[in-house]
């Protein structure tokens, strides 16, 4: 019954912060004051495909604003559970950043949703030399007694967590925190890897 009740909150937790959330989206305006060129053209396109359950592929120049007008209208199909997580992946940390950006442009438009950015084991880690087990990392030692404490904390605090919010939960909880990214991505609309 314990670990019934323990269950409970969790699932209560994602349907609450999942009503929240479409609410938000179903009212979230494009962020900025004007589309650039193409811009309209391409949300439509990529809303269209989403509703659709298709695929889109584009190619425009950089500039042209291809992160904006893809999450957008991915937000607003999210908003009438035509999707239930958005994936953004990406090769370069330069293009990382340009998804955060986004994504805290369209929170500042009134976009309720929680996002992560995972981040290579290697860079995230705070040994210096990584040693992913218990015998040999303090981070790793105990980490499944200490995970959902953790994570409640975390999701109840933050909604964008970025790599400085995923270590300064994982350093006040003992956790790993690549680990915790991955297991926090679980709760998340978007994903950012």
């Amino acid at each position: 019954e314990e670990l019934v009740a323990d269950y409970h909150k969790w699932l209560l937790f994602q349907a609450d912060w999942r009503r929240v959330r479409n609410t938000s989206l179903q009212a979230l305006s494009f962020p900025y004051d004007s589309y650039r060129k193409g811009q309209r053209e391409l949300a439509i396109a990529a809303y269209k495909t989403l509703r659709n359950q298709q695929r889109l592929f584009v190619e425009a120049p950089t500039g042209t604003g291809k992160t904006i007008s893809t999450l957008f209208p991915a937000f607003k199909a999210m908003g009438e559970d035509r999707a239930d997580r958005i994936f953004y992946l990406t090769a370069k940390t330069i293009t990382r950043q340009v998804a955060e950006d986004a994504l805290k442009a369209l929170v500042d438009t009134g976009a309720t949703a929680k996002s992560v950015t995972l981040t290579a084991k290697d860079k995230i880690c705070f040994l210096d030399e990584r040693k992913c087990n218990p015998d040999d990392c303090p981070y790793a030692e105990g980490y499944y007694n200490r995970i959902n404490e953790g994570l409640w904390d975390l999701l109840h605090h933050e909604n964008q967590l970025t790599r400085p919010i995923i270590e300064t939960y994982a350093k006040k909880h003992r956790l790993c925190p690549f680990e915790l990214s991955l297991d926090v991505s679980l709760f998340c609309d978007v994903v950012i890897g």
